[in-house]
């Protein structure tokens, strides 16, 4: 086991940290959206995710644009110096919200399966490890 996929697998679990922390802003009412949605609808909206980047923002996408539900899902830095994410969902079936709240859960569910095959890995190289010692 190297010292990258330890300090990987620490990456990992802070960003299930995070994945935590939004869905719980979620439950509170309390990620913010863009102005200029309301006319759309409840299925096309854009969420902002302050001090996130492309991390999240790809590894949400790549979940949520699977959806048979979803027409439209993607996001983008507004700019370098902003430590923002704009993330748009656009259904034609459910509110975004609840797709954005979906996908925040399998991205929590995949970094948890992700966490216990890794220490599970771990623990069985460890093992070995002392084996041939």
């Amino acid at each position: 086991m190297t010292s990258q996929s330890i300090a990987e697998a620490c990456v990992l679990h802070v960003f299930c940290k995070q994945t935590q922390k939004y869905l719980n802003q979620l439950k509170m009412g309390a990620l913010a959206e863009l102005a200029g949605d309301e006319k759309n609808g409840e299925g096309s909206r854009t969420f902002v995710f302050t001090n996130e980047g492309h991390t999240l923002g790809n590894a949400l996408k790549t979940i949520i644009a699977r959806y048979p539900e979803v027409d439209f899902c993607g996001y983008t830095i507004p700019h370098p110096t902003e430590q923002k994410l704009h993330f748009r969902i656009q259904s034609h079936r459910d509110r975004a919200i609840d797709i954005l709240k979906r996908g925040l859960e399998d991205l929590e569910g995949l970094c948890d399966h992700t966490i216990v095959t890794f220490e599970k890995e771990m623990a069985d190289f460890n093992a070995v490890k002392v084996d041939n010692t």
